[in-house]
């Protein structure tokens, strides 16, 4: 009987043995993520980063869609003291130079861009990084400028260059005489046009605009400034922009 007992443990040990021996311990640790790769056939093997193609390629985007025409971005920033009071006839900064600027882009002969490309120039810092101890506030040009009807369209034009133009000052000087008195008005504004694709500038220039006022009404002394001013400092921006070209 004993011997019996020890031949079937023999056995059985062996038999056990045999069938660990084509088994695999796989451990799993918990909390891993499952990783699985799957092969799709598209027979892609070992291909350098570089010599794969692009699934959008924007490098020739302007290239190929630029026309030959200059774009205009324009952005205009406003000081405080950039504001109309003559007698008891008061306009507020932000009001003043809002009217200001709207007289100026309609007296503006260059092509400016669309109102939704022209958004993403508008920021203070782009203004005040050339008067880092002045600040300005910005204009809200949108309702100015041309609105794109063609929604596809709405953000495909490029900017070639940006005109930024800073409303600095402005105030009125009365000198007396014995039966009248003159009013002179002065206006401080800088311009600049910067190239987009260089971010260089290519014109900077303060500019001293100066208008009598003649009428004994300031409202109307007013009016005939918005209709003045704007212009001549159009003429200035018109003459310089002519002359850039498209790099």
């Amino acid at each position: 009987m004993k011997i019996f007992l020890v031949l079937f443990l023999a056995f059985f040990l062996n038999a056990q043995a045999n069938d660990f021996s084509q088994k695999k311990i796989i451990k799993i640790e918990q909390n891993e993520d499952e990783f699985k790769i799957i092969d799709l056939g598209q027979g892609i093997h070992n291909q350098k980063l570089d010599e794969q193609k692009a699934l959008f390629d924007s490098s020739t985007l302007k290239n190929s869609n630029k026309d030959k025409q200059v774009d205009f971005g324009i952005l205009i920033g406003f000081r405080e003291n950039f504001g109309y009071a003559l007698d008891n006839f008061h306009i507020r900064a932000k009001d003043f130079s809002e009217q200001f600027s709207q007289r100026l882009i309609k007296d503006l002969n260059l092509r400016l861009i669309n109102a939704a490309a022209n958004k993403i120039y508008q920021a203070e810092r782009m203004l005040n990084f050339s008067h880092p101890n002045k600040k300005f506030k910005l204009v809200e040009l949108s309702k100015f400028l041309r609105q794109e009807k063609n929604k596809d369209k709405i953000n495909t034009q490029f900017t070639d260059f940006l005109i930024a133009i800073s409303l600095d000052d402005f105030y009125i000087n009365i000198t007396d005489f014995f039966f009248t008195s003159l009013k002179n008005a002065y206006a401080k504004i800088n311009v600049k046009i910067i190239s987009t694709s260089t971010n260089k500038i290519v014109l900077a220039k303060n500019i001293n605009l100066r208008l009598r006022l003649d009428s004994e009404n300031p409202k109307d002394n007013y009016e005939n400034l918005l209709s003045q001013m704007p212009t001549m400092l159009a003429e200035v921006v018109n003459k310089e922009g002519a002359k850039l070209k498209v790099e």
